[in-house]
């Protein structure tokens, strides 16, 4: 263990275990970076001690020791032992004469790194410079479906998670039409009549708001995940296709539903939900008059 030097260092990096193995492979490809305060103390009040709000700063900037980079959390003997356990299977049928050791390589290639993911829990998030509060939801249901909300937590490696999750239940309505079969018809005509199944389209009219951040095209990221009876599984957006409509499988998310962001909805929807001509709040790229 070693603390910095603050007159001297200011900032350090240092590849994990895992990341190591990575760049042995040449697979190591940084993409993003991000920025962790879990080892700040802000607010003292919680430890059980005060102090005045002009000390906080020196505190924390100067007076506190700052320990270096520990890449890993986890020692030799904990991963090799882990590392035998994973392989253990292949370890037993090495040897046999139906064994070939060239179909085994991957499995001693594999390094589990119990570890990976544990350095930092939560990185900071970016709040607009125009505000001191600190970034934030806003979401406000539209439409009219019946919704149970409840506080829920995901343990993800050993780190307690914070994620708000909102159970809604959409009704779709069935019904028997008589007469030409129209574009709500979900069924043929039944036998001997001119009968057939109808379905009222609902929707699900959901306005979203990250408030306290700048102000960008992309602000969000969608994921899709489909609920099992042991996991769940992540969905895909399929590609558009020019002059086709796309296929859609059992792992696309059009299998299941549409979803529709800003100027996609239609104003048929809008105007069946009584709302506005058009959605608030939507970054749009289009050309706009130049304000005198």
């Amino acid at each position: 263990m070693e603390f910095f030097n603050k007159k001297e260092e200011v900032l350090e990096f240092m590849l994990t275990n895992y990341g190591r193995e990575k760049l042995a492979a040449g697979q190591l490809n940084p993409t993003y970076y991000a920025f962790f305060d879990d080892d700040v103390l802000y607010d003292v009040s919680g430890s059980g001690y005060t102090e005045n709000q002009n000390a906080a700063e020196p505190r924390i900037q100067s007076d506190t020791p700052k320990i270096k980079i520990i890449p890993t959390r986890e020692g030799a003997e904990t991963r090799a032992n882990r590392f035998i356990n994973a392989i253990s299977g292949a370890l037993n049928s090495i040897g046999s004469h139906t064994s070939d050791p060239a179909s085994n390589v991957e499995v001693f290639k594999a390094q589990p790194y119990g570890d990976k993911g544990r350095i930092d829990a939560y990185p900071m998030g970016r709040s607009s410079y125009n505000t001191q509060d600190a970034p934030a939801w806003q979401l406000k249901i539209l439409s009219d479906p019946t919704i149970t909300s409840a506080q829920r937590f995901l343990n993800d490696d050993d780190f307690i998670q914070h994620i708000p999750q909102i159970d809604i239940t959409i009704d779709y309505q069935t019904f028997f039409k008589q007469g030409a079969i129209t574009s709500d018809a979900i069924s043929g005509y039944f036998e001997d009549s001119n009968i057939y199944l109808a379905l009222k389209e609902n929707f699900l009219m959901i306005e979203l708001v990250e408030e306290n951040t700048p102000s960008e095209k992309e602000n969000f990221e969608m994921e899709v995940y489909h609920s099992g009876t042991e996991q769940y599984t992540q969905l895909s957006f399929a590609p558009e296709a020019q002059n086709s409509f796309p296929v859609q499988t059992v792992d696309n998310v059009g299998y299941y539903m549409n979803i529709l962001v800003d100027n996609d909805i239609p104003e048929s929807v809008r105007r069946d939900l009584n709302l506005g001509a058009s959605p608030r709040d939507i970054y749009t790229m289009t050309n706009e008059d130049v304000c005198d």
